[in-house]
């Protein structure tokens, strides 16, 4: 089951969707924290024994925000990220919070994941894809036993992210799209911004993925 939160940009801060995925009464993982809204603690803990771990698809601030008071809430969670993003966990500048006047910084260690490899958490296999563009250390997550792909900012619906950061790479759009040109259409993506939708449907109307997939 993946419970979605939403971000909203009318609320007091900009934040990525934040997903959290597991069979109810059992334990949980989450996908990005960027929200520090205490309604996602509340769904936790009414619907999960435990949290085993956060993933992070990548480093900038509306995907990180959360992490400190999550982390005192839920004290030894660990947290997953590709190496080449563990120094925007602690520099406000690569990892954009200076654009909206904050500064996000914390001291954090971090797992490192790396491309091809799967993680084994408990029960759950999580495959990883590095697809560096939107940061060097952008990474997707497919929780294939549960049809799910998060793709963080690397793909939206009819979209990708913006390529035009300190940490972005243009030249790599077309090699990481083809990574996930290369999945099955079945696939539900959860992005880090907007509503979900189907891999084959984005394949066919999403003009990124369309190149990629030629």
């Amino acid at each position: 089951m993946v419970k979605t939160f939403l971000c909203d940009e009318t609320k007091h801060e900009f934040s990525a969707n934040t997903y959290i995925i597991g069979k109810i009464n059992s334990s949980c993982l989450v996908i990005d924290i960027g929200m520090r809204d205490e309604a996602i603690y509340d769904y936790i803990d009414s619907h999960y024994t435990r949290c085993l771990g956060v993933l992070l698809t990548h480093g900038h601030f509306d995907h990180i925000r959360g992490l400190p008071a999550f982390l005192k809430h839920y004290k030894d969670t660990p947290v997953y990220l590709h190496p080449e993003d563990a120094h925007l966990l602690y520099d406000s500048t690569a990892n954009a919070s200076y654009l909206t006047g904050e500064s996000v910084s914390m001291n954090l260690q971090t797992i490192d994941v790396k491309d091809g490899e799967t993680l084994h958490i408990k029960e759950t296999n999580i495959r990883v894809i590095h697809t560096p563009f939107h940061t060097k250390g952008s990474v997707c997550y497919l929780f294939e036993d549960d049809n799910a792909l998060f793709t963080g900012d690397t793909l939206f619906k009819n979209g990708i992210g913006r390529f035009d950061l300190e940490t972005s790479d243009a030249t790599q759009i077309i090699p990481s799209l083809k990574k996930l040109a290369g999945l099955k259409d079945t696939l539900v993506v959860y992005p880090g911004h907007g509503s979900y939708t189907r891999l084959g449907e984005e394949k066919q109307t999403n003009p990124y993925l369309v190149e990629a997939s030629l």
